[in-house]
Formats: structure tokens, sequence, C-alpha cells
């Protein structure tokens, strides 16, 4: 999410510390912000600092750009009466940051109440409320119908061990498991992430001994906090992320990839699909059939036959034998087969005939040639290279792309999935949050647009003509289908201002 001006944010604890510093740095992006905190003279300065910074950007409005609201974080009621008047005043919630928390005094042990202790108090504000804000902020950013990002303000020593104030360490443990066991509302174009800095120079964090402060490096800055949650809100990859600041590390992500792998679990049986396992004693024929053009013309069938080949052997050095399982047929094989992929006149074209047809298969090696050494005799294989209309094919060994399983699936996944993937995610460097407009969504490439649009977390608009077209894409997940026999597709593009990006494939 890019941080700009307009956007709004809710901070609670954002009258002092962390929360007060992160809100002032969104007031410096023109970002409008309700500060939440129990202390009424603190939050509202922070909320006129705020509105100094803003009028900046925004010099002449109808409404604050800034505003404080007591609330008591532990109060469900007070809570959501604060997220729905941040919502009347923005109408939409894009940030917020879980920030209020506090230490706990006395060692928990020598508690000798019944339900007020204030270990049970540190827990209520530092697990319970962030908890709770955090249901409430998902819940607002669902209600505007727009994507968002909240920051859960954790702890490092909700990473490792805080012998002093053991109460502490385990909320703030609570909130990073909580936060990162949300990383899947990312799909649903919320991302949730944590921030668990070390000791910084705040009214808590001075409690501790300057001895044990030098020991660990220092207080963090404020500056590296702040920048770190603008990392979080910026990134459009972090959900459920954990970053972890110290001085003496910098900032980095817990866990790492190769602690991540040791609890991570396997595929379970039950959703695991049977590994492949091919004859290593594969016949090969002396003759094999395949599919040729050999006229230009657009009629596919007039343009095509079926030939009977030798087989050559032996097979070319780093050339591979596939033994084809499935091949894909796609509409561009009339465009191929009329020569509309070749340079040149009609004498060069005539020239080349007769060429192999068909663009994408999967099946089995077959053979190796010589100096092949990553390949082996069965392993199943995707192929994107002309001549695949054909029981076997030599293809150069680097154009090989092993695959786990010859199924048919991995067909559409080949010229139509990669088509959708690299239009979306490389050229138009598609981002969650937006609104996708894909035409023709209910063909082959279409289809796997519209996925990809979904699970990036972006709202989807597609085009098709039919109704049972128009149910299929509602089964995929669109979230608004235009079907262009039965309304106008200018008039509803038109109608929704927020469209950020089209496909169109055609």
């Amino acid at each position: 999410m890019e941080l700009k001006p307009g956007l709004s944010a809710l901070v609670t604890g954002g009258a002092s510390g962390i929360g007060k510093a992160i809100s002032l740095a969104l007031g410096e992006k023109g970002i409008f912000v309700t500060v939440v905190d129990f202390s009424e003279e603190r939050g509202k300065e922070v909320a006129s600092l705020v509105e100094k910074e803003n009028a900046k950007f925004h010099p002449k409005l109808g409404f604050p750009s800034a505003m404080f609201i007591r609330c008591d974080v532990t109060n469900t009621r007070e809570l959501a009466a604060a997220f729905k008047k941040h919502l009347a005043t923005y109408g939409g919630l894009d940030i917020c940051v879980n920030s209020a928390g506090i230490g706990t005094s006395e060692p928990f042990h020598k508690d000798q109440t019944e339900n007020s202790g204030l270990w049970r108090r540190t827990i209520n504000v530092n697990l319970v409320a962030v908890i709770d804000c955090t249901r409430l902020a998902i819940q607002t950013m669902q209600a505007a119908k727009k994507p968002g990002v909240i920051i859960n303000m954790g702890s490092a020593s909700g990473l490792y061990p805080m012998y002093v104030d053991p109460i502490y360490s385990a909320s703030k443990g609570g909130v990073v498991l909580f936060t990162r066991s949300l990383a899947p509302y990312k799909h649903h174009g919320i991302r949730v992430n944590v921030l668990c800095p070390e000791f910084v120079q705040t009214e808590m964090g001075s409690i501790v001994g300057s001895k044990f402060i030098g020991l660990m490096g220092g207080y963090v800055s404020m500056e590296m906090v702040v920048k770190g949650a603008f990392e979080l809100i910026s990134d459009e990859k972090k959900a459920g992320s954990c970053l972890w600041i110290t001085n003496r590390r910098g900032m980095e992500y817990w866990p790492t990839p190769i602690e991540e792998a040791k609890y991570r679990l396997p595929i379970s049986k039950s959703r695991r699909k049977v590994p492949f396992k091919a004859s290593l004693n594969l016949q090969i024929p002396q003759s094999f059939e395949k599919v040729v053009v050999h006229t230009l013309s657009h009629n596919f069938r007039s343009a095509t036959s079926i030939v009977r080949m030798p087989l050559r052997l032996p097979i070319k050095p780093r050339h591979v034998l596939v033994k084809i399982i499935y091949a894909g047929v796609n509409a561009s094989d009339v465009n191929f087969s009329s020569g509309r992929y070749f340079g040149g006149n009609d004498k060069d074209l005539d020239s080349r005939l007769p060429f192999d047809a068909g663009f994408e298969a999967v099946g089995i090696i077959a053979a190796v040639g010589d100096s092949v050494n990553d390949l082996k005799i069965g392993t199943p294989a995707a192929v994107m290279t002309f001549g695949s209309y054909a029981e076997f094919m030599m293809v150069p060994s680097k154009h090989i792309l092993p695959v786990a399983r010859p199924d048919p699936e991995v067909v559409a996944m080949l010229t139509s999935g990669l088509t959708a993937s690299i239009a979306l995610e490389k050229a138009a460097q598609m981002e969650s949050g937006k609104v996708v407009l894909v035409t023709a969504a209910a063909g082959g490439t279409g289809q796997f647009a519209v996925q990809l649009a979904k699970l990036a977390g972006n709202t989807v608009i597609a085009t098709c003509g039919g109704k049972e077209k128009a149910m299929l894409l509602r089964d995929l997940g669109v979230d608004r289908v235009i079907d262009y026999k039965a309304e106008d597709i200018k008039t509803v593009c038109l109608s929704n201002s927020t469209l950020s990006l089209l496909f169109t494939f055609s």
C-alpha cells in the first residue's frame, strides 16, 4: 500500500511512545489519523500536531483531518464506538496500528486479588484488546469494501523470554503468533503484520536499567521503529510477517526461512497426489505419427495432415526424446497454420512447408542424448516448443520443464497459465487492493487471470457472453460479471471509478 495523502488510519495508544511517533509520521504523509488513547490531554495534543502536518496537504477540509477519541481499549463497547466514528468521518479504514500496551510493575505471584490483578490487566490490554482491535479493523475494512493493513505492536520479548516481566513477555508472544496466524486474510485484501522492536526510549522502556540497555546495544531509535512500521504497510508481499528490530542486527524478519522449515509440515497424505512412476523400459518405436501443416490456411483441418515419420536414432547430443501423453489445443493454432507467426513474403512462407504443428504438451522422457546429465528416463516433463501434435518429440534438453506428473491440468498451466501470470504479475506489476477488469474471462487465459487477481487480494470485474459462462466466473470468485449479451460493458465500467487495471485476452 502506497502511503499517500487521503488515506486514513486509526492508532490505539496513539497519545504516547511508539503510537504517538507513528501517528505523527502518518500525519507527515498527509494521512488522516484517529488517535485512540485513555489520556485525553496528551491524545488531543497529538491529534492537534497531526492536523498541523495534514494542513500542508489538505488546506481546506470540511471535516477534521485528525481527531482524538478517549477510549479504554479493554472496553469492547468503547472500542467499537471509536471504529464506528472513524468510519463515519473518513468513509473507510486503510491502516490500523494497535499500539496500546502496558507493563507489569509487580511479580504476578504476589497478586492476592481474585480478578483485578495488574498482571491480568496487562494481558487484557496487550493481548485481548489487540485481538479485539484486529477484529473490529477487519470488519471496518470489509464494510468499506476496501483493502487495508493492520500493524500489531509486538515486542522482541515476544520472541524470547523476558525474565523481569514474564506476563508482558507472554502477552507479546501471544500477539506475535496471533498475527502470524492471520496471513490468509491477504486473500481478502487485508494484510496483518506484527512489529517487534527491542527496547525503545519511551516511558515504559526508560524503566529498564541503563546497564542492561547498554548490553543490548542501546535503545532502538524511534526513527527505525517508524521505518519498520512503514515497511510492513507498504510492502504488498508482507502478510502475517513479524519484523524484529534491534540495534545489534538491524531489521530482520522472524522466523528465518531455515527456522520456518523446521516446523512446517509436509502436505498431508490425503492431499498429496500419488507420485508418478513411469516404466523405465519405455518402448521406442521405429516410426511415429505427427500433425504437419502442408499448406497455408486459416482452416486448420484443410491445412494439416497426419503423417508417419521414422524415429531417427541415436538421440542428438544435449537433446531428449519425449513421449507425448497430452497436447494443448490453442486458438492460435489457426494463426500458426496460416503462417502468421513467420516473417517474410508468401514465397518464403511456402518454402517452410511442411512444418510441425502444436505449441505445448506434457509427457515422459523416453530417451536422452549425450551430455544430458540432469534429466533421467521416465521423468515427467512439459514442453512449449513447436511440434507437440505428435506421438514423440525430440527436444533440446534446455527446453524441458520437469513436472510432478504428466497430467492434463499441467497443459493448461503452460500457454494459458503463464500468459495470465506474466501479464498480471510481471507486465502490469499487479498489487493488492485494486480493481481488475478481465475481458474474455471465460476463456483459458481469462480463467487463470481472474483467479490470480483474486488470490492477490483484488476486486475482479470480468466480461463474458452467456449465462453459463457468467455462472462459471462467479464460481471462480469474480466480484462482478458483465454478460455483454445482456448489459453494456462501457456503462458498467464508467460506473466503477476505481478501475485500476485492464487485462484483455482475445
